[in-house]
């Protein structure tokens, strides 16, 4: 993640639980899932609401848009 945001890239996190915080929190854009910790849910910018991360590829095309 460091190495992508020096290189002047935007970087997205995805997470469900505590041990993937410190990278939600270091990501440009924290994406959690709303079956994963309450911890991740309060840190991330996107929750799925149905905890399904093949949705994805549409929120990313919406946001091109």
């Amino acid at each position: 993640m460091r190495a992508m945001r020096q290189n002047k890239h935007q970087v997205a996190m995805t997470g469900d639980g505590v041990n993937d915080l410190l990278a939600l929190r270091e990501a440009d854009c924290a994406i959690a899932v709303a079956d994963g910790s309450d911890a991740s849910r309060q840190i991330a910018e996107v929750v799925l609401l149905d905890s399904d991360f093949t949705h994805l590829p549409k929120v990313v095309m919406e946001g091109k848009l």
